[in-house]
Order: structure tokens, then sequence, then C-alpha cells
């Protein structure tokens, strides 16, 4: 599996400061398209990865359950 989604949130905390720390020396007023392209590619990889550890978290828990049921059946 990919990052854990906390590493994204690292990364991007991370972009962010660098952005914010460019546009207070005046480098430029508004955010290239190009930084807002990676931050939202950022965050939708990040969705997907926790969607991703989520699923896989329920199915492993449906798993468990299933096995507890048949060893009491």
């Amino acid at each position: 599996m990919g990052r854990k989604p906390e590493e994204y949130a690292r990364l991007l905390a991370s972009a962010l400061c660098k952005l914010h720390a460019a546009e207070s020396r005046g480098a430029s007023p508004l955010i290239s398209e190009d930084s807002i392209r990676v931050i939202r590619d950022t965050i939708a990889v990040a969705m997907d990865d926790a969607k991703k550890i989520y699923i896989d978290q329920e199915l492993a828990a449906m798993r468990e359950r299933r096995e507890h049921v048949h060893l009491h059946s």
C-alpha cells in the first residue's frame, strides 16, 4: 500500500507552509495552477488510501466475526 494518510498530511502541511513563505516574500500573490493541482491530487490520493485502509479493516473484522461464528457453531 502507499503512504499512510498521516504522511500525506505532513507532506501537504509542508507544501502549504512553503507556499505561504513564498507568498510572504512577495513571490506571487496567488497560488499557481500547478500548486493547486498538486494539492488537489495529494488530497485525492490521501482520501483513496484512507478509504482502502477503512475497507481493509472492515473486511478483516468481517472475516474475524465469520470465523468466530464458525468456531462456536
